[in-house]
């Protein structure tokens, strides 16, 4: 309610200002109510018990506003004009009926919907909230000997509008480093990345996925199942062979023998289902490939390739807090990701002063130089904010091809 108000204030307030002659002809009630020294007190004190008849008054008012406008060529080109009008079709439901309009219930709302007239691209996450998100890729190393002097640097940043799914981010993310002559060998990352669909996509591009499947091992699943190299089904975990087994493009059926599943002792958890003639089993290559997935996360080798990924959260942590990238002094999507890149850079320029540090740790004169970079640092990085944008794609090649690096492994997160 508060968010719906705060846009028609903002609009009446403009069109006060540039067309003096259209904004008499509104209402004085409406006026009053939203422009008024009292309009934000009456509305942060409404009864919850009054809320759901004040949002309805304000949306009729919203699409009074927008009705009354909509045949001004010189109002419907105002930004805010524009935004009045997405609130109106993103919250509310509008009719020709008695009831001209009717507020959406909270769930109909989508999650890209406007969040503030002051930034329209920020929009929300059940789990992270309004704004934006960072994905953040990195390399890392695994010789714990080397680790001090080996250079780790971040090697592509994304800034996504908060409502984003993760799930999307991960082959853009290859294709760009392949594209700048980064790409990893091997990339850790979370679940919600690593589906199906992307770990396919990714073997394409020469990039090995390691992440875990979702969902959970089940009690009895596929891999229970004895599976010829083509994928069908040989023998079930009792050892009966099925009586006749079928394939269909990605989809495979094995028929038993109904008597034999009808006394197994495995009978309330097995997959094997009941049907006309036999007991089938129907599964698909991709069901057969998560299966495998899941049985390889309970071995040794998958949990001591899959530990570096927690390094990413270390990451995170020292993106925010040495550049304060969570509380950007800009708003909208192309100044949030232009900050976001340059803070990115700064952590790689650090990190490459540290690495030097170690190097060059008898030489004072390479101590000198570090402490220097670290001085230009904590000066500039504010500042820097006052650049302008370059395109995203010849700026980041211009970070990373001076760069001397070739990733075999990587790291990713949100």
């Amino acid at each position: 309610m508060i968010h719906i108000k705060d846009h028609r204030q903002k609009f009446l307030v403009n069109l006060k200002r540039g067309h003096k002659e259209l904004f008499d002809t509104i209402d004085e009630g409406i006026l009053d109510k939203y422009l008024s020294e009292k309009s934000l007190q009456c509305f942060s004190m409404v009864k919850p018990s009054e809320s759901a008849k004040t949002l309805t008054s304000v949306s009729t008012d919203l699409f009074n506003l927008v009705e009354h406008f909509k045949d001004y060529p010189e109002v419907k080109v105002m930004h805010s004009y524009k935004l009045l009008e997405r609130v109106l079709k993103e919250q509310c439901n509008v009719s020709d009926d008695g009831n001209p309009v009717e507020v959406k219930r909270h769930k109909e709302i989508p999650s890209d919907s406007l969040q503030n007239p002051s930034d329209p691209d920020a929009t929300y996450s059940g789990h992270k909230g309004q704004g934006y998100q960072v994905q953040v890729m990195e390399t890392y190393c695994k010789d714990e000997d080397a680790k001090e002097e080996s250079l780790n640097l971040i090697t592509h940043i994304e800034v996504e509008p908060a409502h984003e799914s993760d799930a999307n981010a991960l082959i853009p993310a290859i294709e760009s480093s392949k594209e700048r002559g980064l790409a990893p060998e091997e990339l850790l990352a979370d679940t919600l990345y690593g589906s199906d669909e992307n770990c396919q996509k990714a073997e394409k591009l020469g990039v090995e996925v390691v992440s875990p499947a979702k969902g959970t091992k089940k009690e009895i699943s596929l891999l229970d199942f004895e599976v010829s190299e083509k994928g069908d089904v040989v023998s079930c975990p009792q050892g009966h062979v099925p009586v006749r087994t079928k394939t269909k493009k990605t989809r495979h059926t094995a028929a038993f023998d109904s008597q034999r599943c009808a006394a197994c002792s495995f009978q309330g958890t097995c997959p094997v289902k009941q049907g006309k003639k036999y007991h089938y089993l129907r599964y698909t290559d991709k069901e057969m490939r998560l299966a495998k997935r899941r049985a390889y996360e309970q071995t040794e080798e998958f949990k001591d390739r899959y530990r570096w990924r927690s390094g990413i959260e270390a990451t995170m942590s020292e993106y925010d807090r040495r550049t304060g990238v969570k509380k950007l002094r800009v708003r909208g999507l192309k100044a949030v990701r232009f900050r976001a890149t340059l803070k990115a850079l700064g952590i790689n320029i650090l990190r490459a002063a540290a690495v030097l540090a170690v190097i060059g740790r008898d030489s004072h004169a390479a101590l000198h130089s570090v402490f220097a970079v670290f001085i230009v640092f904590s000066i500039v990085k504010e500042r820097l904010q006052t650049l302008w944008w370059y395109q995203k794609k010849d700026f980041f090649d211009f970070i990373t091809n001076d760069v001397c690096i070739r990733p075999e492994r990587s790291v990713f997160s949100v």
